[in-house]
């Protein structure tokens, strides 16, 4: 089993900052019963995993709340990440930390052992937090995590997508009717068995023509005919819509093709924009299929939060929205929040400042042998820059040195913009998904704690933080509760 002697450091954090917090503590945080959270406090949440959840959780939410002044937790109840636990990955094989109940899977071909983690096998880790949570009057969502490292188990293969030369990838199809069945029966179960507060649905993926392109942050597939989705239900269903499936296919292989030669440094005779371009007025199929990708996605989005809403109308279900829309111009294109609200009931922009210097600057070397491979990589991050109306560290310092937390004001700000731009029929909070330990980046308790005001000072409605309290030195924890002392929130 992992190693939790973090505890020792638990318990310094917590002596060192529990006056403090305390004091912090609002009026409505301090009226909040046994019986469940006080819904009128700001969201201060926290993604956790299955390993805290299965110690002293008294403990545990104490220090949560007395260190950080966390009201909420953001749970990985269900996932194949060992990270997100934590634990060894060379032991770990993951699944539902809480206990499947089966009646609510069916049509999805996964049996009982397809499902439970092994992890803690005489622990029902979700009923477990949940009891510990309602009793401290914290707020419990599960987070969906829609692909992250599903197994290579016959069961799981069904789901997977499939590329246009038919080979098996990854990730789940939106299209598959086993995996609709497996994420519409995940909510169900935890909706009516657990009664959790909340979900949130997590899809950090994007379609065959951006993921061809290599436009993300974290680098480019080395392949790029190893995109999606083709399998039997996509391609029905873009044939029951006019989409030619032999064209679409056609135009994949040239743009693989084009793609190959730039990563090669093979220039076109007439530059990477312009022979990309003309690549689009022959082949519209690659829009065309991209937006085909797109819409099944949303649809299963649409899907989950009506089954939930069937069950009870008043559990809100909301959305994480990838880090790539802050990078890539073609993502964010993807992402419209003003669509989105209507359809959700929170939604969480992620606005990591800390690592989103080394997130773009991967992007930025990717797309610099595709579509923009006619400038250098700092110039393509300037003009990125005024895509997004940034103002941030040039290209050679923005890895080391991280956004500012005008990024995250900016965004906050133009979220709740685009969503009062065509206002749905209910309120639809915004979030800030905020960064604390992630590798790649340096925080102290003084740079997560100017997030967190740069969040809320923007008109936030919460901030929830990533990637997960496994991860995570209590010592910079300690910033989020210094800003919620001078917020004067909970």
């Amino acid at each position: 089993m992992p190693d939790f002697s973090r505890r020792d450091l638990l318990k310094s954090a917590a002596a060192a900052t529990a006056t403090a917090a305390a004091a912090a503590l609002s009026t409505a945080a301090h009226a909040q019963t046994t019986s469940g959270p006080a819904a009128a406090a700001p969201v201060v949440g926290i993604q956790i995993g299955a390993g805290p959840l299965a110690g002293d959780t008294d403990h545990l939410l104490d220090t949560l709340r007395s260190v950080g002044g966390i009201n909420s937790l953001f749970l990985f109840i269900f996932g194949h990440e060992a990270r997100f636990v934590p634990w060894p990955p060379a032991t770990f094989r993951g699944g539902n930390y809480a206990v499947p109940h089966m009646q609510y899977y069916n049509g999805s071909g996964l049996a009982l052992e397809d499902l439970r983690a092994p992890e803690y096998p005489d622990l029902d880790i979700l009923d477990r937090a949940m009891k510990a949570t309602r009793k401290h009057g914290f707020r419990t969502f599960a987070l969906i995590e829609e692909a992250e490292g599903q197994p290579q188990t016959p069961p799981w293969q069904a789901f997977y997508e499939f590329d246009y030369l038919g080979r098996r990838q990854r990730n789940p199809c939106s299209n598959n009717p086993g995996y609709r069945a497996f994420t519409l029966g995940l909510v169900e179960d935890y909706t009516r068995s657990y009664d959790v507060d909340g979900f949130m649905w997590s899809s950090e993926r994007q379609g065959a023509f951006t993921n061809a392109l290599g436009a993300r942050h974290g680098g480019a597939s080395s392949d790029p005919t190893r995109v999606t989705c083709f399998c039997e239900h996509c391609t029905t269903r873009a044939a029951a819509r006019g989409i030619n499936v032999d064209r679409a296919k056609q135009a994949f292989a040239a743009l693989a093709d084009f793609v190959r030669a730039g990563r090669a440094n093979k220039r076109p005779r007439d530059g990477y924009f312009v022979t990309l371009f003309r690549l689009l007025l022959k082949f519209p199929e690659l829009l065309v299929w991209e937006q085909f990708w797109i819409d099944s996605r949303r649809q299963l989005m649409i899907d989950l939060r009506n089954k939930v809403k069937s069950i009870n109308p008043h559990t809100p279900v909301g959305i994480h929205v990838w880090h790539n829309a802050s990078f890539s111009p073609f993502y964010r294109a993807e992402i419209d929040f003003a669509d989105m609200a209507q359809n959700a009931d929170f939604i969480k922009p992620v606005l990591y400042n800390a690592c989103a210097g080394s997130r773009i600057k991967t992007y930025a070397d990717s797309v610099s042998h595709t579509i923009f491979g006619d400038l250098p990589p700092d110039q393509i991050l300037q003009i990125h820059y005024q895509f997004f109306d940034y103002h941030q560290p040039p290209y050679d310092k923005v890895a080391a040195a991280g956004f500012s937390t005008d990024y995250i004001s900016g965004e906050i700000k133009r979220t709740l913009d685009d969503i009062a731009a065509a206002p749905p029929d209910h309120p639809v909070p915004v979030y800030a998904g905020l960064d604390c330990d992630i590798p790649g980046a340096a925080y102290t308790a003084d740079s997560v704690k100017a997030s967190v005001l740069a969040a809320f000072h923007a008109g936030a409605n919460g901030v929830i933080f990533a990637r997960n309290w496994g991860e995570m030195n209590p010592l910079h924890v300690a910033g989020i509760g210094a800003a919620v002392k001078e917020l004067g929130i909970s």
